[in-house]
């Protein structure tokens, strides 16, 4: 009964208008630099700790402010990632997948409210799990060590290989490669320089930027510039900025599945938003595919097409 007491007294501060405003600046300043690509929530929230400072803000407001940017962050790199198909973020990489085949149907603003929605429920489930089974999960991130985390890591390279499904192999020769690119830098049990080929600017590790940038932005504006420069017109938007009902019933048992999924894998030390995605992801591109054998589950069959007409009768006197 004391943690429903501290919660009705969290809420009450929480709901007061000056930190609603609070909460609500912070939500939008998070979204503009969320969809900024490679900047993340992590560095969103490191830029606005000396603002938040400077303003003198009370302890409870400041933190909710933190929680707003933090929260719009997470949002704003899935405009980037269903927009521009350039992820603002690792945890984003799963929306481009899907995200921007809709966007080239002209359906980006449905695509970014599934988004909007699918993460309020996520973070929904979320924070009632931890509210509910914060002590037992407490005990449970303690009692990690050396070898469950090597087994989260092995789990982390399977998931991925289960996503290729017939291209086991290149997905393992790019895990590898993932592998050696994080082994750059500071070894951070011994202090060792691993790979860094005497310069001092690889002693941090190649950063996640510079891979977003690399392996996602350049070839994308490379593609654009390509597309342009043979005539290609820009895709025509439908008109229709959010989801209908019907859209929103269709994935709501999806959103509760993938909820309860990337709960139970964010609490694992860890593994974090990533893994939680591209698990989520793969176990529901394998239930597609179960559901629709015959069909090849793809992104670009949004929305479903209207099966074709038969062609028109020749006339009797075409002799064609």
């Amino acid at each position: 009964m004391d943690t429903f007491s501290y919660l009705g007294q969290g809420f009450g501060v929480a709901l007061s208008p000056y930190n609603l405003v609070t909460a609500l600046c912070g939500t939008l300043i998070g979204t503009v630099v969320g969809l900024l690509p490679g900047l993340g929530p992590i560095n969103g929230v490191a830029l606005l700790i000396p603002i938040a400072f400077a303003l003198g803000l009370p302890p409870e407001s400041a933190l909710i402010l933190l929680a707003a940017v933090y929260l719009g962050c997470e949002y704003g790199g899935r405009i980037s990632s269903i927009l521009l198909n350039i992820p603002g973020e690792a945890s984003t990489v799963m929306t481009t997948l899907d995200g921007y085949p809709m966007a080239r149907k002209g359906l980006a603003g449905v695509a970014l409210s599934l988004s909007a929605w699918s993460s309020f429920i996520g973070a929904f489930i979320a924070t009632c799990g931890m509210v509910l089974f914060a002590p037992l999960l407490a005990k449970w991130a303690i009692a990690f060590g050396p070898a469950e985390y090597f087994v989260l890591m092995v789990f982390a390279i399977v998931a991925l290989g289960g996503m290729a499904g017939d291209k086991p192999l290149k997905t393992f020769i790019a895990a590898l490669i993932g592998l050696f690119l994080s082994a750059v830098g500071i070894d951070a049990n011994s202090g060792v320089y691993r790979f860094t080929g005497d310069s001092i600017h690889l002693t941090d590790g190649i950063q996640f930027v510079v891979l977003v940038l690399g392996l996602f932005s350049i070839s994308e504006i490379l593609l654009l510039l390509e597309k342009t420069h043979h005539g290609h017109k820009a895709v025509e938007a439908t008109g229709r900025m959010l989801f209908n009902f019907k859209e929103a019933a269709s994935v709501f048992v999806v959103n509760i599945r993938c909820g309860l999924l990337g709960f139970f894998m964010g609490v694992l030390p860890g593994a974090g938003a990533t893994l939680a995605s591209a698990v989520a992801y793969m176990t529901e591109k394998r239930l597609a595919g179960a559901s629709a054998p015959s069909a090849k589950v793809t992104s670009a069959a949004w929305p479903p097409r209207k099966p074709p007409s038969a062609p028109p009768a020749a006339a009797p006197w075409c002799r064609c």
